[in-house]
């Protein structure tokens, strides 16, 4: 797996989290949230088991289930491409871009894990989240240069998904939403199609073997 430097923006992420996805008055235990995140690296370590033979477009169709069963990438992608030109596209354009970045994301999980060589993903347990109704999953991939991978998790329809992971590897900490906000930022003053075409582009690049 290849790991991208970036700085962590944490209180950023929460401040457009509590923005965009309100206080939710019940949960279902903490332990659910932490479950959600065990069976998505349950799928994802038997991808790289078997990543060789499976190719980047068979990672590809192994892994879109379980995305899209762990994360909430509706809540990420439009935090993501800002609320102005959200709120300028039109509902075919929003939907065009939520089919784009579910398939951007799914592509840099199949391009990135890429392989095994003994690594194992590790329960460090969970811990109440920025705002209610959300917690953080904190997990490490081991290895020679072992990850830590923390989810903050989001209840929305009655399930706990992905809204955002931070991270950490070494002195290095990346929150991915914050990744994403940083990005975006200048592609999406053109519209929101321009960051469609743009993520599309990017998959494409992401699953040619």
């Amino acid at each position: 797996m290849r790991i991208h430097p970036f700085p962590t923006l944490v209180a950023a992420c929460v401040i457009a989290f509590a923005a965009v996805f309100p206080a939710t008055a019940k949960t279902p235990p903490a332990d659910q949230a932490a479950d959600v995140v065990a069976a998505f690296h349950a799928t994802l370590l038997g991808v790289m088991k078997r990543a060789d033979e499976l190719g980047v477009k068979g990672r590809y169709q192994a892994l879109a289930p379980a995305v899209d069963e762990a994360f909430h990438l509706d809540l990420t992608a439009r935090q993501s491409a800002g609320r102005q030109p959200w709120k300028n596209a039109s509902p075919a354009e929003r939907a065009a871009l939520l089919d784009a970045f579910r398939r951007w994301t799914i592509g840099t999980y199949a391009n990135q894990f890429d392989g095994w060589s003994g690594q194992a993903f590790v329960d460090h347990g969970q811990t109440p989240g920025p705002q209610k109704g959300t917690v953080l999953v904190e997990t490490e991939l081991t290895g020679k240069d072992p990850v830590t991978l923390i989810y903050l998790m989001v209840l929305k329809d009655g399930r706990w998904g992905v809204y955002d992971v931070l991270v950490r590897q070494g002195t290095t900490s990346i929150s991915q939403l914050a990744k994403h906000i940083s990005e975006f930022n200048g592609i999406v003053k053109k519209g929101l199609p321009a960051l469609t075409d743009t993520l599309t582009a990017k998959t494409q690049e992401l699953l040619t073997d």
